[in-house]
């Protein structure tokens, strides 16, 4: 489903590895438990510390290096860490909701929906049973291609089933006016995480290209394509999708709302279309044949109507027959092509040596595609109110210190603070859960039809997305759901997102200490503020409009404090030969940098209100050690080095270590706490900050 413009979730390690599934604590008064069950989930953990590291070397080490002992990286893992922890847990309680729903007696509608569709996903032999039984009418309809002129009904058939082939269209908020939804038609259409990975010409990029490639053939050998026409149609696609790639915007480009800025309406680009009827397509896929679009990729849409112009009808057609495989192949096709989905993106590109058992796929999914029905069980099981209003409290504290901050720089003028905190107070807090919940009624799921399912899901989304256009934009509405284990920040609707999954141990703990929970959490409630200040965020005014608020000779002194951290994270190389891009990274780092030190000014003012006592030790540590040993802890993990060479090309958010050693490098602050020196590795002569 297209989706609006939202910060780059808080954790993200390798395109293919988002935490989007359900968390949960074991009971709302109690610290969550690990997995294994053998000792709780904590903030600060004194147990986790290796302290035969120096701290003043490599503060991750010293921090983490006893969890990387306790937790080599699991086979079926290309990433494992803290948030990967609360993850697990957080699948066995979903699984014990889910199997609860499938087997009870009187069910209430919800209860029927998310217990079938898991059970569906669960029953492999009923799957495999069928094959691609429930592909062959769309399979039949793309082998009778036969015409340029029947392909636009073709492409919104699909993409209303959920195959987004071409390009991607959907509700956005209007960049001119954040109150109105419009409709925002995308560059899409390809299947390697992003343009990079088709452009890149070193041995590794031609490597994963061939290795994508022969994923594709064996694809198509698995709906019965003899292998040297796999090998042929393989190839055509690869052709394909290279153009749409050379025609997007790169990642770092993407980053910049600016560059993907451009009103139209859908008379203008149905005349740019000359050789593919949108208005076919529109009424075929559902969405409005009139009214004002932005679109974000011009050049992309250019290209795009040459090439189904003139490409042969033989190469649209293997294009659509993989795109459409691809689609259905993890969950709701066989075993064979749920291992050779898995085999490719995530052991080629991400390094696992093993799948995950098929209930955790599962639950992810349900999560996925009801969340807001799971959501609405946890949150009367495991989110009591006394949790919301103690997150709500820190978060509050956080935004009091960001409103000091910004009166403090010397770098910005006084009416662009002015600006600035009109836009802080109009942050909305959206703390656990909506206040509305999603309606699944129009939706039906049958038992026994996981393919079946999730066209109807895919149809029902896309229903749901495309009425939201031309209607004034519900600001209530989040784009995770209630059980996720993630935070984010929303530009256009200036509002922070922290999910009631994410609201508790290692990450946050009413047991816990103001220390250890400012640097845990509050850092966290600081990173998505700062969005709202970063280089991309801060080009949304306070209403969320993109809008130009600050004087030049502010956006100078911004750009020219940015550009430290760009440099600083250019230099970092991540694997051999691969290094981090600053630029792609820099919202992320400003996030993480401006967000820990909120974190500590909200806490240090705490400290004196509360008479602390920074010299008294506790497990051996003083409170200003205990804030950044929690801090780090949030970043514990271990990655393998397929996923951290996607990471670095594709991901916004730098390795788990840098946002650990690199952030602390920048926090002159930490190195006193330490009695770290001029020489250290963790002490730099200039460290970077803009908040």
């Amino acid at each position: 489903m297209f989706g609006k413009l939202i910060s780059a979730p808080l954790f993200l390690a390798g395109f293919a590895f988002v935490f989007t599934a359900a968390g949960m604590a074991q009971t709302a008064s109690s610290d969550a438990h690990s997995s294994g069950g053998s000792s709780p989930l904590r903030v600060f953990d004194s147990t986790l510390i290796d302290t035969n590291a120096n701290p003043c070397q490599d503060f991750f080490q010293y921090s983490c290096g006893n969890w990387l002992k306790k937790h080599p990286l699991p086979a079926d893992r290309s990433y494992y860490g803290r948030f990967s922890e609360l993850y697990d847990l957080n699948l066995e309680h979903l699984r014990g909701i889910l199997e609860q729903a499938e087997t009870a007696g009187q069910r209430t509608p919800n209860e029927q929906k998310i217990g079938d569709e898991y059970a569906s996903c669960m029953d492999v032999k009923a799957i495999d049973a069928k094959g691609t039984k429930p592909l062959e009418p769309m399979l039949r309809k793309i082998d009778a291609l036969h015409s340029r002129t029947e392909l636009p009904a073709l492409v919104g058939e699909l993409q209303r089933m959920g195959v987004r082939v071409f390009f991607d269209m959907g509700s956005s908020p209007d960049y001119a006016d954040s109150s109105r939804e419009i409709a925002f038609y995308d560059a899409g259409g390809k299947g390697l995480p992003e343009r990079g990975f088709y452009t890149r010409m070193d041995a590794k990029s031609t490597e994963i290209r061939k290795q994508y490639v022969a994923h594709i053939a064996r694809m198509l050998t698995l709906v019965g394509e003899p292998a040297a026409q796999a090998n042929e149609d393989a190839a055509k696609v690869m052709a394909l999708e290279t153009k749409l790639a050379d025609a997007s915007l790169t990642a770092t480009e993407e980053r910049d709302p600016q560059s993907g800025n451009h009103p139209s309406d859908v008379a203008k680009l149905s005349a740019q279309m000359s050789g593919f009827s949108l208005d076919t397509y529109l009424k075929a896929y559902g969405g409005p044949t009139s009214g004002k679009i932005n679109l974000t990729q011009p050049k992309f849409y250019s290209a795009l109507n040459e090439m189904l112009a003139t490409a042969p009808l033989d190469s649209l057609r293997a294009y659509l027959r993989w795109h459409l495989l691809h689609t259905f192949a993890g969950t709701s096709l066989p075993e064979s092509f749920e291992q050779e989905n898995w085999h490719f993106y995530a052991h080629v590109l991400g390094g696992a040596e093993k799948q995950q058992e098929r209930w955790k796929t599962c639950v992810s999914r349900v999560d996925h595609e009801m969340g807001d029905a799971l959501g609405q069980v946890y949150v009367a099981r495991y989110f009591p109110p006394a949790d919301k209003q103690r997150t709500l409290e820190l978060t509050e504290a956080i935004e009091q210190a960001m409103g000091q901050d910004i009166e403090s720089v010397d770098w910005m003028s006084a009416a662009t603070k002015a600006q600035a905190i009109i836009k802080l107070h109009g942050v909305m807090n959206k703390i656990g859960y909506p206040d509305k919940w999603k309606s699944y009624k129009t939706l039906t799921i049958v038992k026994g039809d996981a393919a079946g399912n999730q066209m109807r899901v895919s149809e029902y989304r896309t229903a749901r997305d495309l009425a939201k256009i031309g209607k004034p934009v519900d600001r209530k509405e989040w784009e995770m759901t209630p059980p996720t284990v993630n935070a984010y920040y929303d530009p256009q609707e200036n509002n922070v997102n922290f999910p009631a999954g994410y609201l508790q141990p290692p990450f946050f703990s009413g047991k816990e200490g103001d220390a250890a929970n400012y640097g845990d959490m509050g850092s966290t409630i600081g990173h998505e503020l700062t969005h709202g200040f970063d280089d991309e965020g801060r080009q949304f005014d306070a209403t969320g409009n993109l809008k130009d608020w600050w004087t030049k000779s502010d956006e100078a002194n911004f750009n020219a404090r940015a550009e430290c951290m760009v440099k600083q994270y250019d230099a970092i190389e991540v694997v051999p030969g691969v290094h981090l891009n600053g630029k792609l990274t820099l919202g992320e780092n400003l996030a993480d940098l401006g967000g820990l030190r909120l974190a500590l000014m909200a806490w240090l003012l705490k400290v004196d209100e509360k008479h602390v006592d920074l010299t008294a030790k506790r497990d051996g540590y003083t409170p200003e050690q205990r804030f950044w040993i929690a801090y780090a802890q949030q970043w514990c993990s271990q990655t393998r080095p397929e996923a951290l060479r996607t990471q670095a090309q594709t991901d916004p958010h730098a390795p788990d270590k840098y946002r650990t050693n690199t952030i602390l490098q920048d926090m002159p602050e930490f190195a006193k706490s330490f009695s770290c020196k001029q020489g250290d590795a963790m002490v730099i002569a200039q460290p970077c900050r803009i908040w």
